[in-house]
């Protein structure tokens, strides 16, 4: 018997990151850190941003019907403002490309609703960002529930936020471009990750507000509050004008919980407590020296995705839950 060693064929997907701005940037810088994945172009209206990312990524710069019309690109990662999310998505699915668009999935639940309803019709990929997802001590925050170290979750209840500074006079505060503020910059990454661990909710409410950022079209500062079908609640704090720092949640659960302190800008580090009854102790990890990667890990999930024919998470359909969230809290005005 002879024995054949098959030499495995090497799949490389092309992308094309569309809106290259700051985190259009950071997308792209995260694609060359891939494996199985080529940065071919980056696309964008301003000729600045488009020749700035050029040269920081030593890529080519494409139109965006070249890109559609490009047979040999096979993602779209979409990084514009939130107005232009629908369009793009439309085009580049309809052209038979996977898709990967930045969050908020776009500016109002009407919108989320035809996404939702053309990726349902597509035979490509779609996912939402949500790099949050992919910070250590979340991820950690995972891994301890599903070895139901807190036994069942019965509430999540977070808040996050910076100084807004570095927001202001750009398109965040153009309502017609974002389609909101706050909830939809930074607290959007709350609902959907209060989604991740408990799953859907069925009710909710809040308000919103312009606390330090006055006159102009849209919140500097919301809370919500939501219920699921089975009574377990969540509420979300969220600011243009939060100096305590970033990012902080907690997971309540029937034998413990969990703290996850992302305020790396004020607390010098990602970091997780945790606490179970019957152990009656609590237990933490520091991951302030891990250097950070949650969008490189994205993308490889991203990738492993598209290669495996995988279900996307977040789906078209997770990101309208999101925003069905955000309208239940604009409802509530």
């Amino acid at each position: 018997r002879t024995d054949h060693k098959i030499k495995e064929k090497k799949i490389m997907l092309n992308f094309s990151v569309v809106g290259v701005g700051s985190f259009g940037v950071k997308r792209a810088k995260a694609i060359k850190e891939c494996k199985n994945a080529n940065l071919d172009s980056v696309c964008d209206k301003s000729p600045e941003n488009a020749n700035k990312a050029k040269s920081i990524l030593n890529v080519d710069i494409k139109s965006f019907e070249e890109v559609l019309n490009d047979k040999n690109i096979h993602v779209i990662c979409i990084c514009t403002p939130n107005k232009f999310h629908l369009p793009l998505i439309k085009d580049a699915l309809n052209a038979g490309k996977h898709v990967f668009c930045e969050k908020p999935l776009c500016r109002n639940f009407q919108e989320a609703q035809e996404i939702y309803n053309i990726s349902k019709k597509s035979k490509t990929i779609f996912q939402m960002g949500s790099n949050h997802r992919y910070f250590e001590s979340v991820m950690y925050a995972k891994k301890l529930l599903d070895e139901k170290e807190i036994g069942e979750v019965l509430s999540f209840s977070g808040r996050i936020g910076h100084n807004g500074e570095r927001l202001k006079d750009t398109w965040f505060w153009n309502k017609d471009l974002s389609g909101g503020g706050t909830l939809l910059d930074n607290g959007c990454h709350l609902l959907e990750l209060s989604r991740f661990f408990m799953g859907e909710f069925v009710s909710g409410g809040g308000n919103v507000s312009n606390s330090y950022w006055k006159n102009i079209d849209v919140e500097d500062t919301a809370n919500g509050f939501f219920k699921t079908k089975d009574g377990k609640t969540a509420s979300i704090f969220c600011s243009w004008r939060l100096l305590s720092g970033y990012f902080f949640f907690e997971l309540n659960g029937t034998d413990g919980y969990i703290n996850v302190d992302g305020r790396f800008d004020t607390h010098g580090g990602d970091k997780i407590f945790w606490y179970n009854k019957k152990k009656d102790k609590i237990l933490s990890k520091d991951f302030s020296k891990i250097k950070p990667q949650s969008y490189k890990l994205e993308m490889e999930k991203l990738i492993e995705t598209i290669l495996n024919n995988k279900q996307p998470s977040p789906s078209a359909k997770d990101g309208l839950e999101v925003m069905r969230m955000i309208d239940f809290i604009y409802s509530a005005r």
